[in-house]
């Protein structure tokens, strides 16, 4: 009897066991990393690179045509405004020369008018093009057109891509022969002694960057000399897609990082350019960027123009803010949501959210603060299962 009772109990705790293991089989409980909701300070930033240049350049140019003494200075070398940088032994000059420096003006007007003009067509092409190669896409993924069709609109593209840039360059040529054009008439004006020295002086106080002509010869009116600037007066241009551009202020704070320094530098957006310009990313892919302009508040002695930096462009910031990190959201039902934990078990909620960053994002309705969320939710979280939690 004794033996009975105790193999009925043996029998009892094996199917016990049994239960208990298909029960944990059915209700597994999966260790998730979560973190708690919290109200505290968010600032939404746009994150690019960076260059920094001088605000100002200074281009120094002969005043009137003449023998140039040999320069003395070098790249790097520091002048002070009203400094002689040159020395110009003028030629004879006379009306002969007035009147062909105002022939030379209205040949370079008119080059800069017909060069003008040619960018305005030719940028319309360029755009018609885009239009088109827009269109083919489209047709071409719906199978309108033939693959080869669409390689023929992007080649005619590029075709004009080409000739808008080579008309733009010629342009700026232009527009440097009329300046040119313009300094020679000042300088074919009878007002040197002939054998007396010109004094080239600066108009700042800066660095050299470079000298365009070091050797001693002689140089026609307008040839440029040297080209100035003052380090002292660097900005930073960061160039940003459209769409970020399009929340960005002017006044907005930036901070940077990765200049070369410890420290952080700071500095205020002064200008957001209206005109937005075709870059092609590393990936190959055309996008619509605009030059942000940034004024530094203090500008390092180590920091040059050209130099690289990681901008951080604040477009929101709030100091009180309810906010969820960003791995805990995902897209369910045209709704963003996320998985509670309460009572070791998963319970999906839906919430409305406003300006998110990179790693948190703005709680409007759905959370309260002290709630604790699910990271990076895989398929295996659904509602109601068991959750041991792992706070990141």
């Amino acid at each position: 009897m004794k033996k009975k009772i105790v193999w009925i109990l043996l029998a009892m705790g094996t199917v016990g066991a049994i239960a208990a293991t298909v029960i944990v089989g059915i209700n597994p409980t999966i260790t998730v990393d979560t973190a708690v909701v919290r109200r505290g300070p968010l600032r939404i930033v746009v994150s690019e690179e960076g260059q920094t240049r001088v605000r100002q350049h200074y281009l120094v140019s002969a005043p009137v045509a003449g023998r140039l003494t040999r320069i003395g200075l070098d790249e790097g070398d520091a002048v002070s405004q009203g400094a002689v940088l040159a020395h110009l032994y003028p030629l004879p000059e006379g009306a002969r020369s007035v009147e062909m420096a105002q022939a030379q003006i209205a040949a370079a007007e008119a080059r800069q008018a017909a060069a003008t003009a040619q960018v305005a067509e030719l940028r319309e092409r360029f755009e018609q093009q885009q239009r088109e190669v827009e269109r083919g896409r489209t047709l071409a993924k719906n199978k309108l057109i033939t693959k080869e069709n669409l390689e023929q609109r992007e080649l005619a593209l590029a075709s004009a891509r080409q000739r808008l840039s080579a008309a733009q360059a010629t342009l700026t040529a232009s527009k440097q022969e009329l300046r040119a054009a313009r300094a020679a008439l000042l300088g074919a004006m009878p007002q040197q002694v002939e054998g007396q020295a010109v004094e080239v002086r600066s108009p700042v106080d800066g660095v050299v960057f470079r000298v365009l002509e070091k050797s001693e010869h002689v140089v026609m009116a307008g040839t440029p000399l040297l080209e100035l600037g003052d380090t002292h007066n660097l900005e930073v241009v960061v160039d940003v897609l459209s769409e970020d551009a399009a929340r960005i202020e002017p006044g907005a704070e930036v901070t940077f990082k990765q200049w070369g320094g410890e420290a952080l530098l700071s500095g205020g957006v002064r200008l957001v350019e209206p005109q937005a310009f075709t870059k092609v990313s590393a990936l190959g892919v055309e996008e619509q960027r605009v030059n942000v302009i940034v004024a530094l508040d203090e500008i390092p002695p180590t920091l040059g123009a050209g130099y690289r930096l990681e901008a951080s462009i604040t477009t929101w910031a709030g100091e009180d803010v309810l906010s969820v990190p960003t791995s805990a959201l995902f897209r369910s039902e045209g709704t963003w949501q996320v998985f509670l934990v309460r009572k070791e078990k998963a319970l999906r909620r839906p919430l409305s959210i406003g300006h998110r960053s990179e790693k948190d994002a703005e709680v409007l309705k759905g959370l309260a603060e002290g709630d604790m969320v699910i990271l990076f939710p895989s398929d295996q979280i659904e509602e109601g299962v068991g959750v041991q939690s792992r706070r990141s």
